[in-house]
């Protein structure tokens, strides 16, 4: 949505930064006067006075006697004592003011405290630097009053927004700002128009840029810090006050002292800085989850803070590609999760993390699902009923229909597909499709890539098969190569790709990370294309249309991803494997490559046009640091963690009290321990159950209380607007109900911070209770808590929550630390019942409903059935567990299939999900 007024090139740009809500006033002249008023009274009034009523101070010139300590207490004496305790408080603050004094004019961080000082030293704080920011910002305004007067029109410009933003703050249009407490919120994005301010944020444009974090506790965020982060070095936080100094900030301040930054302001780095994001462009973002979220906009930069605690809405700074990644986005996900379902992955770093919550937040899983389900089952709906495979060129789909282009026509389709356009299109709605559950066969079109959304929000796939030559994509450079590398993954991570194989070229080699199995980087492509020739009839008459890839169906689909053209010779040889088909092989090329038959372009801004197919889209795009991102992401995921057992996993204390008794009595409760299931007294809508119930989730698994805006952050994490943050919230709280006392269960600290009373039992918090009591326990005592922790395990974590939401996850690393401790209990209690195989039993198979790829509970089931009095039965959990890996695509591990041989002589495990003999 265009907001009145707002020019195209307006939002192309990065917007206008307006200021938090409320911000501490700027020193006016009188509060100056009166800090140096009361810096002189405190430093050089207090010892003269004490000097003209009592001379100088009284300095010991040796040790007291007996007699001097034993007299009795004179008034000279008292005074002398009182004169003693003034001169030395004198002291400790005249240190303080020059330690303070030092520190401002340094600049840098927070001086180390002053021992005993803290009341002094908070004192000398204050007065020093209302005294230095007042000079400091009295003499910047004469400067740019003489020197600068450009400057001095964005400030006032930046300050106007600021005025603009605060008197319509409780209107629909205010800027959401969210990540951490309002008073230190991180800089929105206003829609002023004034070319000033236009020319404040365009300051930014390509710059390396970060957010100052709010305080947390005593520490506060300060250049030091920064640079020693960013710039690997301390001592160059210099370099960073000079590119910031004097420069408009969000709230209408600027930089005139080192260490005098506040949270929210942008701070521009040097080019050579790591971690930081370049400002790249505004993104406006869309609350479509609650039914009727304003849109809003952020700054392409890294809010991110570490911790649930300071999370933000803005990810297009950091993986901005996959939130709006769609289709992409949703096949990387499914991926992703496919490796982890296979092995216990290790765990990710912090940029990682925020990657994968980008990826989550812009996967499309629901669209994704459906054009695979629904193309499968065309298979099998089509062979059933003798019709042929429609040749299909491209597929769009949106959230009600997916729609098949096909060339030549076909105009008879199985149902539910009906015939549009006599037979050019075929069109399949959800409701049709979901009512649709006939089986389904192999991806027929396996060449599907999506390569953007068009201007009615649907997703536009080309079926790169049906090219029939290659395909090329030109315009930008840059943006044609990020386009390419989008389509080169997609082809070896969507759900409907099955076994295909990508050789990429001069495109960046870390794609190649993300699915190492089935995606190559070619450094000789001359011997590449030697190793694929083969003299085949060329097949020149094929129309532009209908060039499907008549490979034989026992090849395995190859393409050649090209960064850049190849040279004359190389593409002459290319030409006739690809026109023939049967070979297999598509190519796509970065550049215009001689006999191109789709020659798709791409602007800078993203949009891409196919003009030969009426396609206009925003491209998909994958850019060199995502892909690095993603490619650590995948590498962990592979990496085989050794197995959980009690001495390496920490279980965590339960931020509320409460045992599986609290659990099972509640009347309010919320269980993750397997499917997600909230008990509450309350009524909610239909529509808004799925989201009520991610609050209260949201809530019940936070450790300490958290701002509303960090809740905003985290449920809606594309943005949302005050009124319906507030709105839910107080909706969730009439839903949750009341405590015995009528209070309300979703309660508010004195910081205005949300949290669940005691009485709202969480069944991993039960779970946590037990086994930490179970801890130095007797064993008998042991055993019964940990069997009773474990009798609360359902099945996965947080299985079957909705799709599309619980994108904070990734954040609090739960998955693994369910899965960890969960799996570490129930070793744990088959260690201890050496006597008891059927308890053994019990404990492995409860631990596999959470973890069912843990071979270390496979393996202490198979021995708890050899040794239980039904011997035979390990003959059935062994197929049992063979069938269960299998699905996940899991392997044996070496010490699993030799204790099969050993209990089960002569016989071995089979692949394919049976025991073989």
């Amino acid at each position: 949505m265009n907001p009145a007024g707002q020019t195209d090139a307006a939002r192309r740009g990065p917007e206008r930064f307006s200021a938090p809500a409320a911000t501490a006033e700027k020193s006016s002249p009188v509060a100056v006067l009166g800090a140096v008023l009361a810096l002189a009274a405190l430093v050089v009034g207090v010892p003269v006075g004490l000097w003209l009523w009592q001379g100088p101070p009284p300095v010991p010139t040796g040790l007291p006697s007996r007699d001097d300590l034993t007299q009795p207490l004179t008034v000279d004496a008292l005074i002398v004592v009182l004169l003693v305790v003034v001169w030395l408080a004198w002291l400790q603050f005249t240190v303080c003011v020059v330690v303070e004094a030092v520190s401002l004019l340094r600049g840098g961080g927070l001086p180390r405290p002053v021992p005993l000082s803290g009341r002094s030293q908070a004192l000398a704080r204050a007065l020093v630097g209302t005294v230095l920011v007042g000079a400091s910002l009295i003499g910047s305004a004469g400067t740019a009053s003489a020197d600068d007067g450009g400057r001095h029109v964005q400030r006032d410009a930046t300050v106007a927004v600021h005025d603009a933003a605060r008197n319509t703050s409780d209107g629909p249009g205010r800027p959401m700002q969210q990540g951490a407490p309002e008073q230190y919120a991180a800089p929105a994005i206003y829609t002023e128009t004034t070319q000033e301010l236009r020319d404040v944020a365009d300051q930014l444009l390509g710059r390396k840029v970060v957010v100052v974090k709010p305080p947390e506790g005593r520490y506060h965020h300060n250049l030091w810090d920064i640079a020693e982060e960013h710039l690997g070095d301390g001592r160059r936080w210099k370099e960073i006050f000079e590119l910031n100094k004097g420069r408009p900030q969000p709230d209408g301040g600027e930089l005139v002292i080192g260490r005098l930054i506040q949270p929210g302001w942008v701070l521009v780095l040097p080019d050579d800085a790591v971690g930081a994001d370049r400002v790249d462009r505004a993104h406006q973002q869309q609350d479509d989850r609650d039914g009727g979220g304003d849109q809003q906009t952020a700054p392409f930069v890294d809010h991110s803070g570490g911790g649930v605690d300071a999370v933000e809405s803005s990810y297009d700074g950091l993986a901005g590609d996959l939130v709006g990644g769609g289709l992409l986005a949703a096949s990387l996900a499914a991926a992703l999760a496919a490796e982890r379902r296979r092995r216990r992955g290790a765990n990710v770093a912090a940029s990682e993390i925020e990657a994968e919550v980008a990826m989550l937040v812009g996967a499309d899983t629901d669209r994704a699902e459906r054009v695979d389900r629904a193309l499968r089952r065309l298979a099998v709906s089509a062979r059933a009923d003798g019709v042929p495979l429609p040749p299909v060129y491209a597929v769009t789909v949106d959230d009600d229909e997916i729609e098949l282009r096909i060339a030549p026509a076909a105009p008879s389709p199985p149902a539910p597909w009906i015939a549009l356009k006599e037979g050019r299109r075929w069109r399949l709605d959800r409701e049709s499709a979901e009512a649709d559950q006939g089986p389904l066969g192999s991806a027929p079109y396996p060449g599907l890539v999506c390569i953007g959304r068009d201007d009615d929000g649907a997703d536009v796939l080309i079926d790169l098969e049906a090219v029939g030559g290659p395909a090329s994509v030109s315009g930008a450079d840059a943006v044609a190569r990020e386009v390419v590398s989008a389509l080169a993954v997609q082809l070896v991570t969507s759900p409907w790709s099955d076994d295909q194989v990508v050789h990429s070229f001069e495109l960046s080699p870390v794609l190649a990370r993300v699915s190492d199995r089935s995606f190559s980087v070619v450094d000789d492509l001359p011997t590449l294309v030697g190793a694929f020739e083969v003299d085949r009839p060329d097949r020149n008459g094929q129309d532009v249309l209908s060039g499907r890839v008549g490979r034989k169906p026992d090849l395995t689909p190859q393409y050649l991803m090209l960064g850049a053209v190849p040279d004359d010779e190389l593409v002459e040889r290319l030409q006739p494997m690809i026109r023939t088909g049967d070979r297999g092989l598509g190519v796509v090329a970065v550049g215009k490559l001689p006999g191109t038959r789709w020659h798709l372009t791409v602007d800078e801004s993203g949009h891409l046009a196919l003009p030969l197919l009426d396609i206009a889209v925003t491209a998909v795009r994958l850019t060199e640091r995502t892909a690095v991102q993603l490619a650590g992401l995948f590498a962990k995921a592979r990496e085989q963690r050794s197995p959980a057992t009690e001495s390496g996993v920490l279980i965590p204390r339960a931020p509320r009290p409460g045992d599986d008794a609290q659990w099972a009595s509640a009347a309010v409760r919320v269980g993750v321990l397997g499917p997600l299931e909230t008990r509450v007294p309350g009524q909610m809508d239909e529509v808004r159950l799925a989201l009520a119930t991610e609050v209260a989730t949201f809530l019940a698994l936070q450790t300490a209380p958290v701002h509303p805006s960090v809740l905003a952050a985290s449920v809606w994490p594309r943005g949302v607007t005050s009124e319906v943050r507030d709105a839910t919230i107080a909706r969730v709280r009439e839903w949750l109900g009341n405590a015995a006392d009528g209070s309300y269960l979703l309660r508010e600290n004195d910081e205005g911070r949300l949290f669940l009373a005691d009485e709202v039992a969480v069944d991993w918090h039960a779970f946590c209770t037990l086994v930490q009591r179970s801890r130095g326990a007797a064993v008998k005592t042991e055993m019964e808590l940990l069997r009773r922790a474990l009798q609360l395990v359902r099945g996965p974590f947080l299985d079957r929550r909705d799709r599309g939401r619980y994108t904070w996850l990734a954040r609090t690393r739960l998955d693994s630390t369910v899965a960890d401790a969960v799996e570490a209990t129930a070793h744990r209690l088959v260690e201890l019942s050496t006597d008891d195989p059927g308890g053994a039993a019990g404990a492995a198979r409860a631990g596999l409903r959470m973890v069912p790829h843990s071979q270390l509970l496979w393996r202490d089931l198979l021995r708890a059935e050899y040794d239980g009095p039904g011997g035979p039965a390990i003959a059935a959990a062994s197929q049992e567990m063979v069938v269960a890996l299998a699905e996940r695509g899991a392997e044996l591990e070496a010490e699993t299939e030799a204790l099969v041989e050993e209990l089960l002589p002569g016989a071995r495990p089979a692949a394919a999900g049976t025991l073989a003999g």
